[in-house]
């Protein structure tokens, strides 16, 4: 079974949850999205691509030197391998959209940065040790993913970020092949 579908349901779910406590909070509005002028969203567009690059470059500087991400690079082949180009978009866009406006949008403003950073760590914990450093990695981009709405006042640059971390590293899963040195069977 394709994971596609329970995983766009998850992110559903979360999304309309996170746009029923923006409401209730008070905050939602355009501009809380987007920035609504052009040279500000200029920035943020930049902002939200660089931190992709630097999130990226980190997952493949780790993948290509250490055991334990190598490791993890097989438990998500298992789980995201095979994926049409658009599967990996939806799952991409779906899950990078609705964590970044639960977390940031609606949990930060509540909890601060670190707090959030550290749950958003904690739910990507998985009861096992090979996924240790994922939620680990998952608190680091949590500190990022919060920092850029700290410094733009919008969920754009880091959904933006998000979005684009997802979909290349998912992609890259789908177009790799695996290193028989750290498969088990």
């Amino acid at each position: 079974m394709t994971i596609l579908v329970p995983a766009l349901r998850f992110y559903l779910v979360l999304w309309l949850l996170a746009m029923g406590i923006i409401f209730l909070q008070g905050r939602l509005s355009w501009t809380f999205f987007f920035p609504t002028e052009r040279a500000t969203a200029a920035t943020h567009l930049l902002w939200g691509l660089g931190g992709a690059l630097l999130l990226i470059a980190l997952s493949l500087y780790a993948s290509r030197n250490f055991g334990w991400a190598q490791q993890l690079d097989q438990e998500f082949r298992r789980i995201l391998v095979p994926l049409g180009s658009w599967q990996i978009g939806a799952i991409a866009l779906f899950s990078g959209t609705a964590e970044e406006v639960f977390f940031r949008g609606a949990i930060q403003p509540l909890l601060g940065l670190v707090p959030t950073s550290l749950l958003f760590g904690a739910v990507h914990l998985i009861p096992r040790k090979v996924f240790l450093p994922w939620a680990a990695y998952a608190a680091f981009a949590g500190l990022l993913f919060g920092s850029l709405f700290e410094l733009s006042g919008t969920l754009f640059p880091n959904t933006l970020s998000h979005v684009a971390v997802n979909f290349v590293m998912i992609w890259l899963l789908n177009r790799s092949e695996p290193d028989p040195s750290t498969q088990s069977g």
